[in-house]
């Protein structure tokens, strides 16, 4: 099965890493949030024009 802590290993050994990867995880969290709420809000925006 091998070794299925390698993870944890290397964040023992490297705790910059971990870090570097959580900060990379909010980020993208963030982004995709906004990006998620800008689209409904553009479609939203869309929607709601009055016809004319």
């Amino acid at each position: 099965m091998g070794n299925t802590l390698w993870f944890i290993t290397i964040l023992q050994e490297k705790p910059w890493l971990g870090f570097l990867i959580g900060l990379c995880f909010m980020a993208v969290m963030f982004l995709s949030k906004n990006l998620i709420v800008y689209l409904y809000s553009r479609n939203q925006e869309k929607n709601n024009k009055p016809l004319e």
